[in-house]
């Protein structure tokens, strides 16, 4: 493999440090390329296997990182210098007009803002783990154990410190949060413009939807069940699927497995999903990229959809996504008034509910309920900021969290596809959140999560224009609880955890009725959910009928 260190010049002057790694031999190669945020040492071993596959490869550090010039908050240059990039490898002797994009995470970013500007060389991608439209926000609120870590990590400046290095623990608590970075140093600025700006996040904006209509780069996107950029890439293919050509759909895969951020091995956590978890996802995305760059068919067509079926843990093609064969099941709220976390548990079921006692909680937000797992970032086994698909039961037996369990399932019920939790419920605030937890309980009690969610009252209606609520009124909340794929094994139970806090996944709502990110005061709320005939709290289920093929239950 022959290296070379280059300054390349973009549009606007601006020189960016670039490396080109090129295959043994001379002549031209088909030609990959990878725009790093976290620095170019990061995928050097990525380089070396793309060009052991005869590929010339180029890594470029973005704006502000490292070597190359400009300010590291340009966001706004990344499609351009992309395009850029590409227009200087096909002046290159050893480049072919054939080349594709590579990168996870914020690499993934870059390669989707190039997309759209349609390069005529730009023939493939493979974006994994995509953060796409709004993806520090959360139901309202904010990811906030994302914010001071990413911004910090991701965003300091041109030499970036380990994950490790940032102590940031310690400042968990701290009024008000836009205070949190000014104590742990980083972009004061970039940090501030996103708190002032939470739900158009112009720093990591959206793209309008009539903008899928000019994409014409095939996409290989790949994320898993507990990856905190999950939504991102769903909703990025969902909307290939509803605005872009019939070609564009054609050359459009999803690929979800039982990961985190990772997405290289078993998900983080607690559970062994079984050797079958792991994915080589190098060798996916060589067939893919033989096959749009280099013409060569793949020995396995590509389908349209690949998932992960935890619970029965197999794979499984599909030609959509969400199933158009899963049916919305509603399971309802049940209980005598008395939940108090796992001590006292209500019930879940198909019957729709009576005349029934509501049941009550009080959400401190000096106490609020720790993270523990989940679709976080972050190192995966730090605490408190463990990821992945762990066991719940430390945190259910708290009275401020109410649990509901469904009866033991006497054969397997999968539900796979988008979920969400309908709950009427009223507060002694202005404005206050409330919080869910799906999960899979074994015979055993083990509760492994399976999906979380919350909504912020304010935005219960509209992102652009919150409102507070009137304290002690019911109101019907719709907490979209993401999506999963999950076969409950006989003898496992459904259960859902409700609460208003999931910190620090979550920022805490302080209660207020004011600017949560700016306040240095909280107030207690007192909670009440309600499951009776006129406020049917339940949880939509989508449920996958089960049907012979040959001799295997599907």
């Amino acid at each position: 493999m022959k290296t070379q260190e280059l300054m390349i010049t973009m549009s606007d002057g601006i020189r960016l440090q670039t490396f080109v790694y090129l295959p043994a031999g001379d002549g031209s190669f088909e030609a990959l390329m990878g725009r790093c945020i976290y620095g170019v040492a990061q995928m050097s071993e990525e380089a070396g296997f793309w060009t052991n596959q005869g590929y010339a490869v180029v890594l470029q550090n973005v704006r502000g990182r490292h070597r190359s010039e400009g300010d590291s908050t340009g966001l706004n240059n990344f499609g351009q210098d992309g395009y850029d990039t590409i227009e200087w490898m096909l002046n290159q002797s050893w480049c072919r007009p054939h080349i594709g994009t590579i990168g996870r995470s914020a690499l993934a970013r870059v390669q989707i803002d190039t997309a759209f500007l349609g390069h005529r060389a730009h023939k493939a991608m493979a974006p994994m783990m995509l953060p796409f439209g709004m993806n520090l926000h959360f139901g309202g609120a904010y990811m906030f154990s994302q914010i001071p870590q990413w911004f910090y990590y991701c965003q300091s400046g041109p030499e970036l410190k380990a994950y490790e290095q940032v102590d940031w623990m310690p400042h968990l608590y701290t009024l008000p949060i836009t205070d949190v970075l000014d104590k742990i140093g980083g972009p004061i600025n970039l940090y501030h413009q996103v708190l002032a700006d939470p739900l158009n996040l112009n720093v990591w904006r959206s793209f309008r939807d009539d903008v899928f209509k000019t994409l014409t780069t095939p996409n290989l996107m790949v994320t898993g069940w507990y990856d905190h950029c999950a939504t991102g890439t769903v909703d990025f293919y969902l909307k290939t699927i509803q605005y872009a050509s019939e070609a564009q759909k054609r050359h459009t895969h999803l690929i979800i497995g039982p990961w985190d951020h990772g997405a290289d091995r078993d998900a983080a956590g607690e559970y062994d999903f079984g050797p079958q978890a792991e994915a080589d996802h190098h060798a996916t995305e060589a067939a893919f990229f033989d096959y749009h760059l280099r013409g060569k068919p793949p020995a396995e067509p590509l389908a349209p959809v690949k998932i992960f079926v935890m619970g029965r843990n197999h794979w499984r093609d599909e030609d959509t996504w969400p199933l158009k064969r899963a049916v919305p099941t509603k399971f309802y709220l049940h209980s005598n008034g008395d939940v108090s976390g796992a001590w006292v548990r209500g019930n879940l079921s198909t019957t729709p509910p009576g005349e029934e006692k509501p049941d009550r909680f009080t959400y401190d937000p000096a106490d609020p309920v720790p993270t523990w797992g989940g679709a976080n970032s972050g190192p995966a086994i730090a605490l408190p900021m463990s990821r992945g698909p762990r066991d719940q039961r430390l945190t259910l037996y708290r009275t401020d969290v109410l649990t509901f369990y469904s009866a033991p399932f006497e054969t397997p019920l999968e539900a796979t596809g988008m979920l969400k939790l309908v709950l009427y419920a009223a507060s002694t605030a202005e404005d206050t959140d409330f919080t869910a937890k799906l999960m899979d309980v074994g015979p055993d009690g083990n509760a492994r999560l399976l999906s979380d969610g919350l909504v912020r009252a304010r935005f219960r209606d509209d992102y652009q224009n919150p409102s507070k609520i009137v304290p002690h009124k019911i109101y019907p909340y719709e907490i979209d609880l993401w999506f999963t794929s999950n076969e409950f094994q006989t003898g496992h139970r459904l259960a859902l955890a409700i609460s208003s806090s999931n910190f620090p996944r979550i920022g805490r709502n302080l209660n207020t009725g004011g600017d949560n990110e700016r306040d240095r005061r909280f107030i207690t709320a007192q909670q009440t959910i309600y499951h009776d005939s006129d406020h049917p709290s339940h949880l939509e289920l989508p449920v996958v009928p089960r049907c012979k093929i040959g001799l295997e239950l599907q």
